[in-house]
């Protein structure tokens, strides 16, 4: 005969709490992102690209070009673009972030005659666009509940763009075998914003987005800025997740001043994927 030995029913009690201590303990372990004090994220973002630029004569009101990047300069329409962010909690409803990216592109391209900058390019040409973001803004929440948070943005987009174009030239009158014009401008685009975040059902899963805008005519310089994404994040534990999301980013500057005159254009729209690392 086969014998059998029932649990204490105090026994049974006890497992139970401590089965109910482990959940709770769980569950509180997956915060909700409002409540981490530090966190970051680490992208890579895959849009498609559409840049539009024209570059002025130095002293003089002879406009450039107006140029495709992807079809006259050949530069890539598609490429994984890099990007970090860091973000804090100032107070309970007092937040920043910092984040960086840069996208580097290069190409060399057959040309019959554009004007950009100083020479007239006749030939063949080699082409560099360089554009490095800085994103800096402070948020406060004006709802901010355990499972959704929302509020509003100030800030700044810092943008710091290269353009370069080598080969043979027409400047001023004379041809010039090997020539190259180069450019840089820095463009600081203070911005205002809305963000919101939601975790359905209190689970794993978190749904966040946010925008950014910028639109200013000021002086020798008139400019937009568009900035928004939409992302979906999940806890594989509680301090480290995994995301994919969608980014667009739309920036415009004209400028008609002495060390830049010409015209920036360039959008960029597409998928990310990111590890999201707080506590």
């Amino acid at each position: 005969m086969r014998s059998s030995r029932r649990l204490p029913t105090h026994g049974v009690l006890a497992a139970a709490a401590l089965a109910c201590g482990a959940g709770g303990a769980l569950a509180q372990g997956l915060t909700f992102a409002q409540d981490q004090r530090v966190w970051l994220q680490v992208s890579a973002y895959r849009p498609n690209m559409d840049s539009r630029v024209r570059l002025d004569e130095t002293d003089s009101v002879l406009q450039g070009t107006p140029l495709d990047g992807e079809n006259d300069f050949g530069l890539a329409r598609r490429k994984t673009v890099p990007a970090v962010l860091l973000g804090g909690r100032l107070s309970e409803r007092w937040r920043a972030e910092f984040e960086y990216f840069s996208l580097n592109r290069s190409a060399s391209a057959t040309t019959d005659g554009i004007r950009f900058g100083d020479g007239e390019f006749v030939a063949d040409i080699d082409t560099q666009m360089r554009t490095r973001t800085y994103r800096l803004s402070a948020g406060y929440s004006f709802l901010k509940q355990p499972d959704r948070e929302a509020g509003v943005l100030v800030g700044a987009h810092v943008t710091d763009a290269l353009l370069r174009v080598q080969g043979a030239a027409i400047v001023n009158g004379q041809a010039v075998g090997a020539f190259t014009e180069r450019r840089s401008e820095t463009v600081p685009a203070p911005t205002v914003g809305l963000y919101g975040s939601w975790r359905p059902g209190a689970g794993r899963w978190e749904l966040n987005g946010r925008i950014d805008l910028f639109k200013l005519n000021i002086g020798d310089y008139d400019g937009r800025l568009v900035n928004l994404q939409a992302n979906a994040l999940y806890r594989v534990t509680p301090n480290v997740g995994v995301g994919l999301g969608w980014r667009y980013h739309d920036l415009r500057v004209d400028a008609d001043a002495r060390n830049f005159s010409g015209e920036i254009n360039y959008r960029m729209s597409g998928p990310q994927l990111f590890l999201q690392a707080g506590f």
